[in-house]
């Protein structure tokens, strides 16, 4: 699992945004707590600023979560 913290608009305009490029090689989930969210939602993303959230991509190709990973670095 991978972590980012959605402390801001930006930050989930950026996380959205990363995340739509990826939407059709893979399903990633957003998790805070109990809550699970698609990480392509606008408004589930949204709710969730002020928290430092778990992204979990939903693939078993290995490369391509890596690649993701690297990528969410770039944009933290």
């Amino acid at each position: 699992m991978l972590s980012y913290n959605l402390d801001s608009f930006e930050s989930a305009k950026k996380l959205i945004g990363l995340c739509e490029k990826y939407k059709d090689q893979m399903d990633i989930d957003v998790i805070c707590g109990r809550y699970i969210i698609d990480a392509c939602s606008v408004l589930g993303v949204h709710s969730l600023i002020g928290h430092t959230v778990s992204l979990e991509p939903q693939t078993n190709d290995v490369s391509l979560t890596r690649t993701f990973g690297e990528d969410l670095e770039r944009i933290k």
